[in-house]
């Protein structure tokens, strides 16, 4: 825990302004792994110094000590650190990732249920019996129907983001940075070709790890105000006429914090104005992101 920094000075940097609360660095509301998280910083800006294979394998490792749903276990993630195949990912994300091409690992995360339809597979070629109690006897099922729903690729995202987190937090433990890549959806069958992956398996974010470079002029981005993020029990609608003028005054103020923090590149577009764009049919429709639907499809998901 970098003792220069105090949980209040964390907490208004992550705020872009100063909270009414803040942790005392010695009470039980605040340790290193909070120090860490709060302090967490996209880094697009790396060293050319190789990620240790120590440090990779236990990143994995954390990884894959994140919760599972029904303990299925359908993701995989793939290590990029070859070099041109690290060029050949940038090009997918196209300006926005160039950096790619410099960070010496990239984690490709995949919704892969490969080992549930490997296990159907060889189950009807050599099928077996369970117990069904009472002395019985049945066939082990082997229709994968589940994946005619969409329920099966949503847990399967889910667990991406679970598991892909886990390895941000263990790698920014150790002293890495990181920075996570939905651009790889912009055109996710370039990205099969480029690594391999099969149409059944489904390359879906990338996490960028390795060693900051100092010099980067980057700084902890401001969230949302706490009072927009947090709901106490209920869902809090804000639609009276003060829930609406107090919902125009945290967005305004977010809107201030937000462009502070963007004063130090220059001039940048009020966050609820870019919000807005990106919520254009067109923000999608301008790479392949549109057609995720038919790639889940293709890989075998019904989405009934």
């Amino acid at each position: 825990m970098d003792s220069s920094f105090s949980p209040g000075d964390r907490l208004t940097a992550r705020y872009g302004q100063p909270v009414p609360w803040a942790p005392r660095p010695d009470s039980d509301a605040w340790n290193a792994t909070l120090d860490a998280l709060l302090a967490h910083r996209s880094v697009r800006k790396w060293l050319d110094r190789p990620v240790d294979e120590e440090q990779l394998l236990t990143v994995i490792a954390a990884a894959q000590s994140a919760p599972s749903s029904s303990n299925k276990q359908a993701v995989s993630v793939i290590a990029v650190e070859d070099p041109d195949l690290r060029r050949q990912l940038a090009l997918v994300g196209k300006q926005m990732s160039s950096h790619i091409e410099h960070a010496p690992v990239t984690l490709v995360w995949l919704i892969d249920f490969s080992r549930g339809r490997f296990l159907a597979h060889r189950e009807q070629a050599h099928p077996s019996e369970v117990s069904g109690g009472h002395g019985t006897a049945k066939r082990v099922p082997t229709d994968l129907g589940a994946l005619d729903y969409i329920e099966e690729p949503m847990m399967a995202v889910l667990d991406i983001g679970i598991a892909a987190q886990n390895a941000a937090v263990a790698a920014e433990s150790l002293g890495l940075g990181t920075v996570f890549l939905g651009s790889l959806r912009n055109d996710i069958d370039e990205v099969r070709r480029i690594l391999g992956i099969p149409e059944d398996v489904v390359p879906f974010v990338g996490l960028e790890i390795g060693h900051p470079d100092p010099t980067e002029n980057a700084g902890v981005k401001p969230r949302l105000p706490m009072d927009l993020f947090l709901h106490r029990d209920r869902y809090n609608r804000r639609d009276s006429a003060a829930g609406t003028a107090d919902q125009t005054r945290l967005l305004g103020d977010y809107d201030d914090a937000l462009g502070t923090y963007y004063s130090r590149y220059g001039s940048h577009p009020r966050w609820s104005h870019q919000l807005l764009n990106r919520l254009t049919a067109g923000a999608t429709e301008k790479s392949k992101r549109r057609l995720l639907r038919d790639v889940l499809r293709r890989a075998g998901f019904g989405l009934r």
